[in-house]
């Protein structure tokens, strides 16, 4: 589950656990907090590698990992914090954070000035009326359905996010996130053959809640969560994050949108992830009411922000998580030499998912 908390600092656990990436940049510090076990801390640290070996940004992420009793089917849940900045300062901070061929594409394609026009609907002042499924494009310049600018000029980032960006310092010790990991799931804590049918894959899912703390969040969520009457007018809505800059449809590129336009509607019309400004499709987002938003589709095999697990299904990193990530701000770690280390690296990175089976579970 994503929840939206103020900049505030959590004082949870007793043990801290620091572990920093090959290159010594990435860095997790972890604080076992209620529940949590060594064998989880552990778990934890597996994970941490796995996105320290795609990333070289030198920071530090402070997380706590707990334990409680989540939902049914729920097996994650991931709380972070976050902070506004203006639509001009993330563009600005994007660009001089340009290395890879998709951030150089990416950031040509956002929209210029200091308001970004958007596809948008269930707000409070609709046009369609109170919290319609009517899609309207809020240009934040005034007209029906305009409140003010206010979400068309402000972003919602996770701290951890922002530390890779360098709009926080890389070493503030404030807390990034709390993760928490269900006590009603029989987990699998070893891949190192396989997982166990019957069981989830602990360190998999560590990977994907780490994931929501590093920014694979959308405000998208937010919209649904307050998509019943009296709902909120279009302005009070600045929840658009990083990863929904990059998130289109065929409509908002079209008519009355354009290229760069992103799709902030809350209903099940296609979504997608380019780096083109919408041109090219690269991996659909999934739709739904339920924290679905801040997730790909599920069941395609197309990475491990993939929004459920199944019994038995090893998860891994996948392409289309690497090059998100990338654009949001985090630098690759450049592919080594000679080409036997290149094939550890895809095998290690890129493994084939397990077809899904009856007994998947959510991730939050």
């Amino acid at each position: 589950m994503i929840r939206h908390a103020a900049r505030i600092a959590v004082v949870l656990g007793s043990v801290a656990m620091a572990v920093p990436s090959a290159s010594a940049q990435m860095t997790f510090v972890f604080t076992k907090g209620t529940g949590a076990s060594d064998q989880m801390i552990a778990g934890f640290q597996q994970a941490a590698a796995l996105w320290s070996s795609h990333f070289n940004d030198p920071i530090t992420l402070n997380v706590t990992i707990q334990s409680l009793k989540l939902p049914a089917g729920q097996i994650g849940g991931t709380s972070a914090f976050y902070d506004s900045y203006s639509y001009t300062n993330l563009r600005n901070a994007l660009v001089n954070d340009r290395h890879s061929a998709d951030d150089f594409s990416s950031t040509s394609h956002l929209q210029p000035g200091a308001t970004f026009s958007m596809l948008i609907n269930k707000t409070a002042n609709d046009p369609g009326g109170v919290v319609s499924s009517n899609p309207y494009f809020d240009t934040g310049l005034g007209g029906p359905g305009q409140a003010g600018p206010e979400n068309n000029n402000i972003l919602r980032m996770t701290s951890a996010n922002a530390k890779a960006l360098g709009l926080m310092a890389g070493n503030d010790s404030g807390q990034n996130a709390t993760i928490t990991m269900t006590t009603l799931q029989q987990f699998d804590f070893n891949r190192s053959n396989g997982i166990t049918p019957g069981t989830v894959d602990f360190v998999g899912v560590a990977a994907h809640e780490l994931g929501h703390m590093l920014g694979f969040v959308s405000g998208v969520d937010v919209l649904a969560g307050n998509a019943a009457a009296p709902g909120l007018n279009d302005n009070q809505l600045k929840f658009v994050t990083p990863i929904d800059l990059y998130r289109y449809s065929s409509r908002s590129i079209g008519a009355g949108g354009g290229i760069g336009v992103n799709d902030w509607t809350l209903d099940n019309t296609s979504k997608y992830f380019s780096v083109d400004g919408g041109q090219t499709s690269i991996a659909p987002f999934a739709t739904g009411t339920s924290y679905e938003a801040s997730h790909w589709v599920d069941n395609l095999g197309l990475g491990i922000m993939d929004p459920s697990a199944a019994s038995g299904e090893f998860l891994s990193i996948g392409n289309n998580d690497l090059r998100a990530f990338d654009v949001m701000g985090y630098d690759l770690t450049p592919t080594p030499e000679p080409s036997s280390a290149i094939v550890l690296g895809v095998a290690g990175a890129f493994g084939i998912l397990l077809r899904r089976q009856e007994g998947q579970r959510r991730f939050g």
